[in-house]
């Protein structure tokens, strides 16, 4: 299966736009723990926050597997050209 270049891009750039609104709702999140001092609310809030942990881990797994096969295309593309 031949995967383009283009689309490898693409889903490379909305995989980190996904990363950096999981970064955005951690600094949320933080804010929250750190100002409520009701400890239902904080556990809740880490609830939350071990959610997001668990998202972001699986999208950087996803993000260093399109790295992967993006530098692979790019590779097998200098190869052609030097043929």
């Amino acid at each position: 299966m031949v995967v383009s270049l283009e689309k490898t891009i693409k889903d490379l750039k909305e995989i980190d736009e996904k990363i950096d609104k999981i970064s955005k709702q951690w600094a949320v999140l933080k804010h929250e723990y750190r100002s409520s001092k009701d400890p239902i609310l904080r556990s809740e809030i880490k609830e939350k926050w071990d959610k997001l942990q668990k998202n972001m881990k699986t999208l950087e797994k996803k993000r260093r597997g399109i790295i992967e096969k993006k530098n692979e295309i790019e590779f097998k593309n200098k190869w052609k050209g030097w043929k």
